[in-house]
């Protein structure tokens, strides 16, 4: 529906000329991953009800169960199915994308990049006002404190500089000492300071943690945390990495439970009903938790993992209430 909805929505622009409908076709298939994040879990809950649902309105799983073979024998097949699933998903979420993103996508505020503030070793908070992508710096500020007693002993004021192979370079460096209750000014034309001795100073329009790998999102959420960052939405996006596997497998589980009711209830619709309506539920409250988490009041793992415990809960009692 969000395809049509997308074409019929462009239709005017989509056939002018061949350029445009290839613009299209892009941010269509931009569009794909975004969805098959969204309908996998929903989609593999609704299969295993349908799979399942057909074969006990033929008797066949009371066959299987009469021949010895237990519940979770007959889930194995469909669990590891799930992992390849569940595969797909990640590598859809995180490279797919990121990969279309950065090929097809012009960044129109690739040249302006937002303020940043970082801390420094050394008790030393800096700023950096106008960052350029060709790795040229204007209107930088950095600020020495003093733990005991705390006391602010040194600011300094940098009007613009360049980053080179191993060192920054500086140019018309202003600072301010505050020692001895009196003030103190030094002028440097020129400034070199190893690259090591600063902050990480990023040049390029970041990538939202939802859509990078699971061991460069936690890298690069250890290193923005050392240098004063909020990261609370990484953490949340990192452990929500760990549990969407998960949602794939929990589906398997609440479908098999719903599947294993037809024969008392006569007809599969009302479970394939409630599957969806299940479905619906949980994309929908792990989307609340996850925005309660990424605003800093749950916890980031309660925030990416709720949902699957109480979903988890949910179809171990459909099992065990259906003697699955």
């Amino acid at each position: 529906m969000t395809l049509v909805g997308n074409f019929f929505g462009n239709l005017s622009n989509v056939f002018s000329s061949w350029l445009s409908f290839l613009k299209f076709l892009q941010e269509t298939a931009l569009l794909l991953p975004l969805l098959l994040e969204l309908i996998i879990p929903i989609t593999v809950l609704l299969s295993t009800i349908a799979a399942f649902s057909s074969l006990n309105k033929n008797a066949e799983l009371l066959a299987m169960r009469s021949s010895g073979i237990g519940g979770w024998s007959l889930a194995f097949p469909v669990l590891a199915v799930s992992v390849f699933i569940a595969g797909f998903a990640y590598f859809s979420q995180n490279y797919m994308y990121n990969w279309m993103h950065q090929t097809w996508v012009k960044q129109e505020n690739s040249t302006r990049l937002v303020p940043l503030w970082k801390v420094g070793e050394d008790q030393s908070i800096y700023y950096f006002g106008n960052r350029q992508q060709d790795g040229r710096l204007s209107s930088i500020t950095s600020f020495h404190w003093q733990k005991k007693p705390f006391q602010l002993v040194e600011k300094t004021a940098i009007e613009r500089g360049e980053q080179q192979k191993n060192s920054w370079v500086f140019h018309n460096v202003i600072r301010y000492l505050f020692q001895d209750e009196s003030l103190q000014l030094e002028h440097v034309e020129q400034w070199r300071v190893e690259t090591e001795k600063l902050p990480t100073v990023p040049f390029e329009n970041p990538v939202s943690p939802h859509h990078q790998p699971i061991f460069d999102l936690y890298e690069e959420t250890i290193k923005l945390q050392s240098e004063g960052q909020d990261v609370t939405r990484h953490w949340v996006e990192f452990f929500q990495k760990t549990a969407y596997p998960f949602q794939i497998f929990i589906m398997v589980l609440i479908g098999l439970g719903l599947s294993a009711s037809y024969n008392r209830r006569g007809t599969a619709a009302e479970s394939l009903a409630i599957s969806f309506l299940l479905g619906i539920l949980f994309w929908m409250f792990n989307q609340i938790t996850m925005a309660v988490g990424s605003a800093g009041l749950l916890m980031p793992f309660l925030a990416a993992w709720s949902g699957n415990m109480i979903f988890l809960a949910l179809g171990l009692w459909l099992l065990s209430y259906n003697r699955v």
